[in-house]
């Protein structure tokens, strides 16, 4: 079972959130994050817990008391880092891993912190990780030189535009910094079949990617009111 694959205080976070069972894109996840090195997209719905899927198990397999910033989470907008923020920060609340956002907008004072001290889950933009690259390169190493994975919402927004081959860039350059292979994992509610190789380009490994779909259609509950004439 799925939820048994958890560490016991993501299992705690779970009962605690008092949710009856994990949903489908979940149970899916987690076996496969946990027990593989694989790539993998999750193609779900809005609103069916790709996050979750994502990081229930990442957190429960990763070891944050290693050196350096262990998880990346890459947005193409910084509304979607912001709102995406406190539902992660959630998640690690009782876990003693800081999450950190890094974007134009973002506390200056944290982005310092976190140079000195590289550690935890990072929320960042394609652009701002470019920036990265020019403006402070010598700062790459020590922020991703352990990094585990990376995770990339809206992934469907990087597909056949120039943006993806930026981020394409950047992985690389990204990974050739690192002690080891980075695992990817892509999160789309409106990626279609058509699509699924060139997420799989984008994550730099075709044959390592593997795609899990979630076909779930969202039940709808409706109330019918009608008066006498």
């Amino acid at each position: 079972m799925a939820y048994n694959l958890l560490s016991e205080p993501i299992r705690k976070h779970i009962r605690d959130k008092r949710w009856e069972s994990l949903r489908s894109i979940q149970a899916a996840a987690i076996p496969r994050i946990i027990n593989t090195d694989d790539n993998f997209i999750l193609a779900s719905r809005t609103a069916s817990g790709k996050t979750e899927a994502a990081f229930l198990p990442i957190l429960s397999k990763v070891d944050f008391n290693k050196t350096g910033v262990q998880v990346l989470y890459i947005s193409p907008l910084i509304a979607l880092i912001n709102d995406q923020f406190y539902r992660i920060e959630e998640l690690c609340r009782n876990l003693e891993i800081s999450v950190t956002k890094w974007h134009g907008e973002a506390n200056r004072t944290l982005k310092t912190n976190l140079i000195k001290s590289p550690n935890g889950i990072v929320l960042i933009t394609p652009e701002s990780l470019e920036a990265m690259f020019v403006n402070a390169p010598y700062n790459i190493k020590a922020l991703f030189g352990n990094l585990n994975y990376i995770v990339i919402d809206e992934i469907h927004s990087f597909l056949g535009v120039d943006r993806g081959l930026q981020l394409m860039s950047i992985l690389s350059r990204i990974q050739q910094v690192n002690s080891s292979r980075i695992k990817i994992i892509g999160l789309s509610a409106t990626i279609g079949d058509e699509n699924f190789i060139e997420a799989k380009r984008l994550t730099g490994n075709i044959d390592q990617t593997k795609i899990l779909v979630d076909r779930t259609k969202k039940e709808t509950k409706a109330k019918f009111k009608y008066f006498k004439g």
